[in-house]
């Protein structure tokens, strides 16, 4: 379901603009403060209903024009529209084909997966961000999912209220944590599981032309958030008192945590940042293949300042990355020298120079 048009008003720096996409690859490049990254912004926003820059939504409306602004996406193979509209004094509005449409729902009608300054150290990381990159993922892929990690999370919040309270039984919330919280657990540790199978094959193929021999030592873990020869009901059981005196939930899904090791070492005490930048790339690009593989869906894959960092031997690992992965890519770059490896190897590939704007 690739885009294939992005129409922005009163957006950023943008006070009009229309853009014809590639349904594979898309390269934006130009100078610092161009707008590039508004451009992937705006498309970001048309699958999450967010931005990946800033939480306030109000930011994203022209400075010359502080009404609200407006962006659209079109797919010519479903004919589908997903039209944004946000007025300074008003909440975010939605509609898919021209039916109001909650956030929630926006993810699975136009998936997108948005790599970007903040995820290209996701080694270095607290863990909770790790969980929220897994989990979006999981929920656009499985429709259970949402059901099941409100559950949890309501249980949660519950449980660790009467905890605060200092209240003797949490038994009343401690049966829908356990029974939310091992379907979490076992939904998370299958995509994880599949994610390992891509990447493995994604670091086979690569390396048939790139000597990166750190990659095929690279070791991820997927850690539940408690001791794995316990089941949750052992865990809650054993750590009750624990919790009592802490006023909180020590342990369970909500203290998951994905850890990147270069065999036995902690993967961010041996890779420069640039090739931590590529281990995210190359993550995010198995993340896809199971989606596009096993959920029969093709998310768009957004990266902004693909550049910097990145030295030619590792440009030309994401460019065979970016084959292996065969869905609709956009990303950004502030110049244009390494667009003639990419356009070597593309068939459909289009290129924007963000200034002028010429294509």
């Amino acid at each position: 379901m690739p885009i294939s048009k992005i129409t922005l008003k009163n957006f950023r720096c943008f006070e009009s603009l229309d853009l014809e996409l590639s349904p594979k690859t898309n390269f934006f490049y130009g100078k610092n403060g161009s707008g590039k990254t508004s451009i992937l912004e705006a498309i970001y926003l048309c699958s999450s209903g967010k931005s990946f820059k800033s939480s306030n939504i109000s930011a994203l409306i022209n400075q010359n024009n502080k009404q609200g602004f407006k962006v659209k996406s079109f797919d010519s193979e479903t004919g589908h529209i997903i039209e944004i509209n946000k007025h300074q004094t008003k909440p975010i509005e939605i509609h898919y084909n021209n039916q109001k449409t909650p956030i929630a729902k926006l993810a699975r009608k136009k998936p997108a997966t948005a790599i970007h300054n903040q995820t290209f150290s996701f080694a270095d990381a607290p863990p909770d961000f790790r969980r929220k990159l897994l989990d979006r993922a999981i929920f656009i892929s499985n429709k259970r999912f949402s059901h099941t990690w409100f559950g949890y999370y309501r249980s949660l919040k519950q449980r660790n209220t009467l905890l605060k309270q200092n209240t003797a039984n949490t038994d009343v919330w401690d049966g829908s944590l356990i029974e939310h919280g091992e379907a979490l657990n076992q939904i998370r540790q299958e995509f994880h599981n599949n994610t390992m199978e891509e990447l493995k094959v994604l670091i086979e193929n690569v390396s048939k032309t790139h000597k990166l021999t750190y990659l095929k030592d690279i070791n991820i873990t997927f850690r539940q958030g408690w001791d794995e020869n316990q089941n949750l009901r052992e865990c809650i059981h054993e750590n009750n008192n624990k919790d009592k005196h802490r006023r909180t939930t020590t342990k369970g899904p909500h203290k998951a945590d994905i850890k990147f090791y270069i065999g036995n070492i902690d993967a961010k005490q041996i890779l420069s940042r640039g090739e931590q930048k590529l281990f995210s790339i190359l993550w995010c690009c198995s993340q896809h293949k199971v989606l596009k593989n096993i959920h029969n869906l093709d998310p768009t894959l957004i990266i902004d300042d693909i550049k910097s960092e990145l030295d030619n031997n590792l440009m030309s690992v994401f460019v065979e990355a970016l084959n292996y992965i065969e869905n609709q890519v956009i990303f950004s770059c502030i110049d244009d020298q390494f667009s003639s490896k990419i356009n070597s190897k593309f068939e459909d590939f289009k290129k924007f120079h963000v200034e002028q704007l010429h294509y």
